[in-house]
C-alpha cells in the first residue's frame, strides 16, 4: 500500500493538530495527511494532549511567549471550534515570601496587560487585569465559593507571609477534547488522518528523503514531512537515521529529551465539586506545583494536581503501538531497576520517590486541605514532555541538525516540530501558524527572532554547558533541587 501527500504530519498532538489545521486553511485544496500509532489517529492515550487540562495564561517575562500566548489567547476566545473548551477562571500565583518573590510578581503583572494588548481583547474590554494580592480578603474574595474555613496556609498571610498575584484573563482549557476538536474540523476541510501507523524507517530516492515506511509494511510519500511526535521524538529520530548515521549517538545529541511529570488524579463529591466549580488555577511558583478546578470526567468529579519540574529519566515514553494507558508513579522505580540510566541535560533526576505521592497531597494541603486525602486518589500518571536546556521549541530542518550535515542524505523536506518543554499547548490555536511563518509560506508578522527555533541555536547552548557555562532559560518556573532556597523566577507553565 502507498500513498502520497503534500504534507505528511508524524503526531497528531498539540504540534501535528495544530500544524494541520493551519495549512488546511492556507489551502482551498489541502493534501495533507496526519498519521499517530493511535488506534484512531487523534492523539494517543500517553500523550501530553491527551489529557484533562492544561493551563492557558500569558503573563511570560520572556517577550517572544508573551506576544504568543497573549494571541493564542485571543483565539481561545473567539475561535468557533475551540472557545467552548476554554474556560477563563483565573490563575492565582502564589509563594511564600522570600528573596526575589516581588520582582517576579511585579513583572508578572507588568507583562499580564500592555497597552499594545488592545485589539487582543475583544470580548474582554472591562474584565479586571492582574493584580497583586496584598490581603487575606482579596483570596477570600476570588475564592468565595470555598468556605474561609477550606483555604490552607498557602492562601493566607498575603501581605506578610505569602507573595503573589491573581490575573483574570486566564485559566485552562480542556486539553483532549481541544486537540481532537480541532483535528476533526481539519478533516472536514480536507486533511486525512490515519492511525495505527508505528513508523519505522525513511524512504529514499537516491539521497532525498521522500516518505516513512510504517511497521505494517505501509508507505507513505510526501513532499513535505514533519515529524511532530513530542516527548517520542529523540528515540523516533535514532531509528530513523541509524542506516546513515550509525555512529550518531542519541543520548545527548538530539538537543532534545524526553522528561517525566507527575500528576495525580482525586476524586471529589458533586457536593464539594460544587463548592471549588470555577475556582481559579492555583500556581506555587516557587515550587512548581499547581492544581485546576474540578471537572466532571466519566460520570465522576474528579481534580488535577501536578508538579512543573525538571522532571524524571524514568519512565521512558513507551515503544511501540499504543498501550491505551499512561504508566503510573510506580513505574519509574522498576524500569528504573531493570535499565538505570542518567540524563546527559544533568537536569532530571533519575527515578520518582516513593514519597512523591506524599508531597503532593502536602502542597494540595496548603491551598485546600480538606482535599488532600490519600484515599481520594483515584491515581497517578506520567506526563511526558520533550525538554530543550532553555526551553525553546524546535521548528527546523533535518537536515540542518548537526549529526545530518555530513550524511550524505537530503533531508531539507524533513521538519522536527519538538522541544515542546511543558509549555506548548496553550499555543495550540497559534503553533501552526508559527511553523508556517518558520517554513516560509508567510511573512514574519510576529516580531520574533526566529533563530531560537533552531538546532543551531540548541547546539550553542550544549556547547556553553560543556564549557562549564550557565544556561539559563528564557522564562522558567520549575522546579530545580538547587535553587531551592531563592526563586525559580519566571513562570512557563
Amino acid at each position: 500500500m502507498t500513498s502520497t501527500s503534500d504534507y505528511l504530519i508524524i503526531g497528531s498532538g498539540v504540534c501535528g493538530t495544530s500544524i494541520a489545521s493551519y495549512l488546511s486553511h492556507l489551502s482551498p485544496s489541502p493534501s495533507i495527511t496526519v498519521i499517530d500509532r493511535s488506534p484512531d489517529g487523534f492523539v494517543s492515550a500517553s500523550g501530553a494532549s491527551n489529557d484533562l487540562n492544561k493551563i492557558i495564561r500569558a503573563d511570560y517575562t520572556d517577550p517572544t511567549y508573551c506576544s504568543l500566548a497573549k494571541t493564542a489567547i485571543s483565539k481561545w476566545r473567539a475561535d468557533d471550534v475551540l472557545r467552548k473548551f476554554y474556560h477563563e477562571v483565573g490563575v492565582l500565583f502564589r509563594s511564600q515570601s522570600g528573596k526575589g518573590v516581588g520582582e517576579y510578581v511585579d513583572a508578572g503583572i507588568k507583562h499580564a496587560w500592555e497597552p499594545k494588548d488592545v485589539q487582543l481583547e475583544v470580548g474582554v474590554e472591562g474584565k479586571k487585569r492582574a493584580y497583586r494580592l496584598t490581603e487575606d480578603s482579596q483570596v477570600e474574595q476570588i475564592l468565595s465559593g470555598v468556605e474561609k474555613s477550606g483555604l490552607g496556609e498557602g492562601l493566607k498571610g498575603f501581605g506578610s507571609t505569602q507573595t503573589g498575584y491573581f490575573n483574570p484573563r486566564g485559566g485552562w482549557a480542556e486539553a483532549n477534547n481541544a486537540t481532537r476538536a480541532m483535528l476533526s474540523h481539519a478533516i472536514t476541510r480536507g486533511v486525512k488522518v490515519v492511525g495505527n501507523c508505528l513508523v519505522t524507517e525513511f524512504v529514499l530516492e537516491g539521497t532525498k528523503v521522500v516518505g516513512v515506511k510504517t511497521s505494517s509494511g505501509t508507505t507513505l510519500f510526501a513532499k513535505n514531512i514533519v515529524i511532530a511526535t513530542g516527548a517520542w521524538t529523540s528515540d523516533l529520530l535514532t531509528t530513523l537515521t541509524k542506516p546513515f548515521s550509525p555512529s550518531f549517538s542519541a543520548a545527548g545529541g538530539w538537543l532534545t529529551r524526553p522528561s517525566a511529570q507527575c500528576v495525580a488524579i482525586l476524586r471529589l463529591t458533586a457536593a464539594e465539586a460544587e463548592k471549588f466549580k470555577g475556582t481559579p488555577v492555583v500556581i506555587n511558583f516557587s515550587s512548581g506545583f499547581y492544581l485546576f478546578e474540578p471537572v466532571l470526567e466519566g460520570g465522576e468529579w474528579q481534580m488535577k494536581i501536578a508538579y512543573h519540574s525538571n522532571g524524571f529519566v524514568h519512565p521512558r515514553p513507551p515503544s511501540g503501538t499504543d498501550t491505551g494507558a499512561y504508566p503510573g508513579f510506580e513505574a519509574s522505580a522498576l524500569e528504573h531497576s531493570h535499565s538505570p540510566a542518567t540524563d546527559h541535560f544533568g537536569t532530571a533526576e533519575s527515578c520518582i520517590p516513593p514519597t512523591h505521592l506524599d508531597i503532593m497531597l502536602d502542597e494540595l494541603h496548603k491551598v485546600y486541605p480538606s482535599l488532600a486525602q490519600k484515599e481520594r486518589v483515584v491515581g497517578t500518571r506520567i506526563c511526558w514532555y520533550s525538554d530543550t536546556l532553555d526551553e525553546n521549541w524546535i521548528l527546523d530542518t533535518l537536515d540542518h541538525h548537526p549529526a545530518l550535515q555530513n550524511a550524505g542524505v537530503e533531508a531539507s523536506n524533513v521538519w522536527v516540530v519538538s522541544g515542546d518543554s511543558g509549555h506548548a499547548f496553550k499555543f495550540l490555536p497559534v503553533i501552526g501558524e508559527l511553523w508556517a511563518t518558520v517554513k516560509g509560506l508567510q511573512r514574519n508578522n510576529w516580531g520574533v527572532d526566529l533563530k531560537r527555533f533552531t538546532w543551531n541555536h540548541q547546539q550553542s547552548l550544549h556547547k556553553i554547558k560543556q564549557q562549564g557555562g550557565k544556561v539559563t532559560s528564557a522564562d522558567s518556573n520549575r522546579f530545580v533541587a538547587e535553587q531551592v532556597e531563592g526563586l525559580n523566577a519566571r513562570a512557563r507553565l
